[in-house]
């Protein structure tokens, strides 16, 4: 199967301190684990054995949320857990996936993600901050008509 790795899965992953390789790595040789919907996730540990965000740890746990489409995985979100100003809101919505991403601080910085549901997942920055909201099936928890009161095209990248 082809995969397809999401700019937005991407850039989150970074932050995250995992990477495409990683991602990869995580679909063809990690375990399943519950995903809701249409959605399937898996997850791989991997050795770390270095400090992040000023703690030691000697893994971490890569966790990718996808969705498979004919003889492609696209990939949803992937999430790196350790353990379970000026603001710029940006909302990044995928209707294909109804995965809703609210980022609420655009500066770049080392993300722990706390889970707080099933479908909610907090990125926390530096002093515990959250900087981001991952809400997964969005149009089943929120009205999304009154987040995006008007009408918007969703942006379709190539991946050549």
């Amino acid at each position: 199967m082809e995969i397809v790795i999401e700019p937005h899965t991407l850039k989150r992953a970074e932050e995250r301190g995992t990477n495409t390789d990683e991602i990869t790595t995580v679909l063809e040789q990690g375990v399943e684990i519950p995903a809701r919907g249409n959605r399937k996730a898996k997850a791989k540990v991997f050795t770390f054995k270095r400090e992040r965000l000023g703690k030691y740890y000697e893994e971490k746990r890569v966790e990718v949320v996808y969705v498979e489409e004919e003889e492609t995985i696209i990939t949803v979100l992937s999430m790196y857990f350790t353990e379970n100003g000026k603001i710029d809101m940006q909302i990044i919505y995928s209707p294909k996936s109804d995965f809703l991403y609210i980022r609420l601080d655009e500066q770049t910085q080392d993300v722990i993600n706390q889970r707080v549901s099933e479908d909610v997942v907090l990125d926390m920055g530096s002093e515990s901050r959250i900087i981001g909201i991952e809400i997964m099936d969005a149009s089943l928890r929120l009205n999304l008509k009154t987040i995006f009161p008007v009408e918007f095209q969703v942006a379709v990248e190539s991946h050549t």
